[in-house]
């Protein structure tokens, strides 16, 4: 019930701020949230009116915006790829499974649409907080003769039937998540500025994606992900243009229920 409610408040906000981008590549049905990420690339974003207020006295001002403010450090996309780390098998001893959660680094990305923010930036200390919502994919992407498959509640790699004859193009591992950042910011964003913080990732979809040649697909939704992702970023902007560091100590999946694995991402912001 409690992701019922978070789902349906993120949908609202997506519809009323940024239809477009909702619907370009968000996919809302009975597993959740799921990201298309054969959406088309060129799709872009309708512009917004946000609120703002100013404070002025003799010797400081300051701004409070709303929506997509340009003061903030946090950007409205962003693409990252992704890397695991401390990867652990505890739950797989005595088991013929061996180390199977083994990820093609550069080709596991991230990509985050932040549809909602609000800022509070000092124009004289140069100095700004900024938070916002949005949502964001994981990808994992996987060898591209292996899945996951639940079995007894576990995670446990799958050979993909009919690997010959059926042609895949690839194969991967997939969490989307309701995405709320939140950044304290030294500098001019529309210049040069560093930025540091944290996030707090609520899962509402995971799912295994096997694409084959031709175009068909096949989809298992449900796996046991930790509903909570949080972590750490740092953040450079210049110009509007952002490079980005994160890393997220919790767990992807629940304890004894698959592999321990934490992660680091590197990315771009725009």
């Amino acid at each position: 019930m409690k992701r019922f409610f978070t789902l349906c408040a993120l949908v609202a906000v997506a519809i009323f701020l940024s239809p477009d981008t909702a619907q370009a590549q968000l996919r809302i049905g009975a597993n959740g949230i799921e990201f298309d990420d054969d959406y088309d690339s060129k799709q872009t974003v309708s512009a917004r009116p946000v609120i703002s207020y100013k404070h002025d006295k003799v010797k400081s001002k300051y701004s409070i915006r709303i929506g997509r403010p340009s003061r903030s450090s946090i950007p409205g996309h962003e693409l990252g790829w992704n890397v695991l780390s401390n990867v652990g098998y505890a739950p797989y001893e005595g088991t013929p499974y061996g180390e199977f959660f083994d990820i093609r680094n550069w080709k596991s990305t991230q990509f985050t649409v932040n549809l909602f923010g609000v800022s509070a930036y000092s124009h004289s200390a140069k100095v700004g907080l900024s938070m916002g919502i949005g949502i964001r994919a994981n990808n994992y992407r996987l060898d591209s003769g292996m899945t996951l498959a639940k079995v007894d509640g576990i995670i446990v790699p799958q050979a993909i039937a009919d690997l010959s004859t059926r042609g895949v193009k690839k194969s991967k591992f997939n969490i989307a998540s309701v995405h709320i950042p939140m950044e304290v910011v030294f500098g001019n964003t529309r210049r040069f500025a560093f930025s540091m913080g944290g996030y707090v990732d609520m899962v509402m979809n995971s799912h295994t994606k096997i694409k084959y040649r031709g175009g068909s697909k096949d989809k298992v939704h449900n796996f046991p992900t930790n509903f909570i992702q949080a972590g750490a970023v740092a953040r450079f902007t210049f110009y509007g243009f952002s490079i980005f560091c994160a890393y997220q100590p919790t767990q992807l999946f629940k304890t004894g229920r698959g592999p321990e694995a934490q992660q680091w991402t590197i990315g771009i912001g725009f």
